[in-house]
């Protein structure tokens, strides 16, 4: 197991290779884990209702090329990808809610309710937001 010394000093160089500050690089990385989270579950989605999320990953999987290719597009990025991200976010919040409920000796009704709540609006956002689904031409203009 490496040691904390190790990591640091590997932390450092890694960030000094990126050209990036801890708080820059913190930032790419959260972006990029977040988009492509939001990429797999569109791709979910898109499997159970053929009808939702028709772009949605692929516009996602570009917008991470174009980041990879180029770092200092991440602004540009982040702007493009804010919707889908949120969306991430917003069923993460839904599942910390909903959770609990189901590994509790809750009534089942109250299991319910409370998730389907809980998901109303990661589902509102879904159903409601074009941005997700546009392409990525179509979002920049």
């Amino acid at each position: 197991m490496q040691s904390l010394a190790g990591m640091i000093s590997q932390s450092r160089a890694h960030l000094a290779a990126a050209g990036e500050s801890y708080i820059e690089h913190w930032r790419f990385a959260t972006t990029v884990g977040l988009m492509a989270i939001a990429a797999g579950i569109a791709c979910l989605i898109h499997a159970l209702v053929p009808a939702l999320c028709t772009r949605t990953a692929s516009r996602t999987i570009g917008l991470l090329g174009e980041l990879f290719a180029d770092r200092k597009r991440l602004p540009a990025v982040e702007a493009q990808s804010l919707e889908a991200r949120a969306f991430v976010l917003l069923i993460g919040l839904a599942t910390l809610v909903a959770a609990p409920l189901w590994l509790l000796e809750t009534p089942m009704v109250l299991r319910i309710a409370y998730t389907i709540m809980a998901y109303a609006l990661p589902l509102a956002l879904l159903l409601t937001n074009r941005e997700l689904d546009l392409p990525v031409e179509e979002v920049a203009a």
